[in-house]
């Protein structure tokens, strides 16, 4: 019976169970087979694979999440290697600077940003103020060591504020080609401000910050996770995350007419039709229940009846063979 059947928590991160009446597509032999069992693990060479060695399938991303669910599903891997760093492109300065300080205060806020080959600084932004509404804008590096660095631009940046409190002079401050460390120049955008965080100079204490800066250094895989879409996200110890696949379900035009395999596989006939290869979500394929196994689907009401039935028959069975034997021994008695 293909009726779904209740989802059982086990708490397994590889446990899977189809919400829906989609199969797991798998690979054994290079023959592809579906299954509803989601009882899934990792291997040595790092692939998903069933309790019976079997090959999951599904689609690699293209870097972003998204794949093409046109081409044929291939092997699930996780990644082993070590994420490579990437250097730090872009920050954005956010907050108030206070529109009663004297000329010559200054004010300054510092982030965490990475090189090319992903050394960590601390990057400083310095605000002076030179005159009404106007401040000048220094930025500073300091590496692990301590050793602080001007980087910059030349001539320093000038920031000029209207009546209103508002920037009205450039909106960011270019760094070219910047060598923060030993690692590659690099470019380096400082933007000031942005919709969801203003800046400004109003009457107010300051309340500089950076609250939005990319780049990372590099990590290694800390875990994995799956989501309901099928989504197979890889987790690393510098707090990054990326899908790095999704997993393929397939839907057939008649289920009672696939073949059984072992291991709980099944292989499509002339009868079933050819499988349609889609993601989880679909409607006509359903969800997928990460940590959880479908439950058996069987009517013990109906096995039970049918278990009776059969031992009843057993029983009247050795009835007769009882009474044939006793008929035969009545008649050898007569004879004597």
């Amino acid at each position: 019976s293909f009726t779904p059947g209740g989802l059982q928590l086990t708490g397994r991160v590889t446990d899977l169970a189809v919400q829906g009446s989609g199969f797991f597509v798998v690979e054994r032999g290079g023959t592809q087979l579906l299954t509803r069992d989601g009882a899934f693990n990792w291997d040595a060479s790092g692939e998903l694979v069933t309790s019976g060695g079997a090959r999951v399938l599904g689609w690699t991303t293209d870097g972003v999440g998204t794949v093409d669910t046109s081409s044929t599903p291939s092997r699930i891997a996780v990644p082993t290697s070590v994420l490579p760093p990437e250097a730090t492109g872009n920050v954005t300065l956010a907050g108030n600077v206070p529109a009663g300080a004297a000329i010559g205060d200054s004010f300054a806020t510092s982030a965490q940003v990475h090189d090319a080959i992903g050394t960590e600084f601390d990057l400083t932004v310095r605000l002076t103020k030179t005159g009404t509404g106007a401040w000048t804008a220094a930025v500073t590096a300091t590496d692990p060591n301590g050793v602080v660095k001007d980087v910059t631009p030349s001539p320093a940046p000038q920031l000029t504020f209207n009546a209103a409190g508002e920037l009205t002079s450039a909106s960011a401050l270019n760094l070219t080609g910047v060598t923060l460390g030993t690692g590659s120049p690099q470019d380096l955008s400082v933007k000031l401000g942005s919709t969801q965080h203003g800046f400004t100079q109003f009457d107010q204490a300051v309340s500089l910050d950076i609250p939005v800066r990319d780049g990372s250094g590099g990590a290694e895989l800390a875990g994995v996770a799956f989501g309901t879409d099928g989504s197979v996200t890889a987790q690393y110890t510098n707090g990054d995350s990326r899908v790095i696949a999704r997993i393929a379900l397939a839907s057939v035009t008649n289920p009672e007419g696939l073949m059984r395999a072992s291991d709980n596989l099944y292989s499509t006939s002339l009868t079933s039709g050819d499988p349609v290869f889609g993601l989880a979500g679909d409607d006509r394929l359903g969800t997928i229940s990460p940590g959880s196994l479908e439950g058996s689907n069987v009517d013990l009401a109906s096995e039970f009846t049918n278990l009776v039935l059969a031992q009843r028959g057993f029983q009247a069975n050795t009835r007769v063979i009882t009474t044939s034997d006793e008929m035969l021994a009545d008649l050898v008695n007569v004879k004597r």
